[in-house]
């Protein structure tokens, strides 16, 4: 069998476009079991393990399935999660918006005992890391789909990070158990037209989960009943499409008269995120 450095340096000389070198030696560490890039490199020069299997996993990846799916692990901020067909593979973006919640919360909500909820997590991430940030907090991790679900709680699981799932339609099962939240997270779909998604990413990656008419559909249906989930002192993060920022911004206004709210931008400069502060006593500053 070669080894893991002659496999690595065989599949960089394809110069296939889909394996570049942070997917090769993510597919040399499932393989062979390694944890990092850190313990691949220490091996370099062993034999490869499961080489039959490696070659498998490098074939469906040529032909354009994410790697991802095919090694079942996705990296999210400093944990690996695991992801199927049933879930989005988690971005960057995503990543970005646990990072400006948290710096939220510590800001409006800080040294409080904390009610998160994840409402559409797919794998989970968003809502077992926020778990993993504030571990005192009872966490809800929500989802209308039972095999999304299946995912997030092997990834709670796997994590041992101890949290709640909820079936049912964004905020329905919250309300239903009469949770009141100090923080809600949500990362919905938000593409109006699937011209407009990547040809790989339509191929492969669940569309329910990216497809939305009107694109702000997902955002007003849960702004509707906000108000009877929030508490008075309270949080509302969401992921959203660079291209909505005028949609976005009127359905806030017309359903969070009284409070305040911020878009933010993601690193590459487009607008990512958005952010609506709730207090009982109207002090923003």
């Amino acid at each position: 069998m070669p080894t893991n450095r002659e496999v690595y340096f065989s599949f960089i000389k394809e110069n296939n476009k889909y394996l570049n070198r942070n997917v090769i030696t993510s597919v040399l560490c499932a393989c062979n079991n390694y944890v990092d890039n850190m313990t691949l490199y220490h091996h370099f020069d062993d034999e490869c393990s499961n080489y039959n299997q490696l070659l498998e996993c490098f074939e469906r990846i040529k032909n354009g399935e994410p790697f991802q799916y095919v090694i079942e692990k996705a990296h999210f901020i400093d944990l690996v999660f695991y992801v199927n067909k049933y879930v989005l593979i988690p971005r960057q973006e995503t990543e970005e918006l646990v990072i400006g919640t948290k710096v939220m919360i510590d800001k409006m909500l800080p040294l409080k005992t904390l009610t998160i909820a994840d409402v559409c997590t797919g794998s989970g991430v968003i809502g077992l890391y926020m778990k993993k940030l504030y571990p005192s907090a009872e966490v809800y991790l929500s989802d209308i789909d039972e095999k999304c679900l299946a995912v997030a709680k092997k990834n709670g699981e796997m994590h041992h990070l101890s949290v709640k799932y909820l079936q049912g339609d964004l905020l329905q099962p919250i309300i239903e158990k009469g949770i009141k939240l100090d923080v809600l997270v949500c990362n919905p779909p938000y593409i109006g037209s699937k011209e407009t998604i990547d040809e790989q990413v339509w191929k492969y990656e669940p569309h329910k989960a990216l497809l939305a008419e009107p694109k702000t559909k997902y955002y007003e249906e849960i702004f509707k009943v906000a108000d009877q989930v929030m508490k008075p002192d309270s949080i509302l993060a969401f992921e959203i499409g660079e291209d909505m920022e005028d949609e976005i911004c009127a359905l806030v206004e017309y359903y969070f008269p009284n409070s305040a709210y911020k878009l933010a931008k993601d690193m590459y400069g487009k607008l990512r995120f958005l952010y609506i502060m709730i207090k009982e006593d109207g002090n923003y500053a």
